[in-house]
């Protein structure tokens, strides 16, 4: 009986705290994949913007996001498993903006919920994460802090080594 309850109760435990971790996020782009990685020569971000492949594309992942036309387009709505969720937005300096809203698995323990916003030559980039259900699916939130950047950055160049 010690035995069972010994093997039993931490499987549960860790089922449980699977399942509590497990989020659904959305999942798009209105990127163009291969315009963005031309662009980008650092092989260990290259590795990871690869990724933006793998969404469907569709103008409906845009700014002025709307869950439920979004789905319809194709928008897909992903398990995340111990994960964020993510929305990555660029605006070049003449005016276009894209988007890209994803999961980041893996990563609910090494990035917190936050918006981190890079204004450079070439234009802005900010990227959101959020730890709940299709959250990634606002518009705009208020910036706090650039130590986003910086873990999110580590995170990639942890995977890719």
């Amino acid at each position: 009986m010690y035995f069972f309850a010994a093997v039993l109760i931490p499987s549960l435990v860790m089922a449980v705290n699977g399942q509590m971790r497990t989020i659904r996020c959305y999942s798009c782009t209105t990127m163009d994949a291969d315009r963005l990685l031309s662009d980008v020569q650092d092989q260990n971000w290259r590795r990871w913007l690869e990724n933006v492949r793998f969404v469907p594309n569709t103008e409906e992942c845009n700014d002025s996001f709307a869950p439920e036309v979004a789905l319809r387009s194709g928008v897909r709505s992903q398990e995340c498993e111990n994960g964020v969720c993510m929305k990555m937005w660029f605006r070049e300096k003449n005016g276009n903006s894209q988007v890209w809203r994803s999961c980041i698995p893996n990563a609910q323990e090494q990035i917190r919920s936050d918006c981190t916003r890079i204004t450079s030559s070439q234009g802005d980039m900010e990227v959101c994460t959020c730890d709940s259900n299709l959250c990634n699916s606002v518009n705009r939130v208020q910036f706090r802090s650039h130590h986003l950047f910086f873990i999110l950055l580590a995170i990639v160049f942890q995977r890719f080594h």
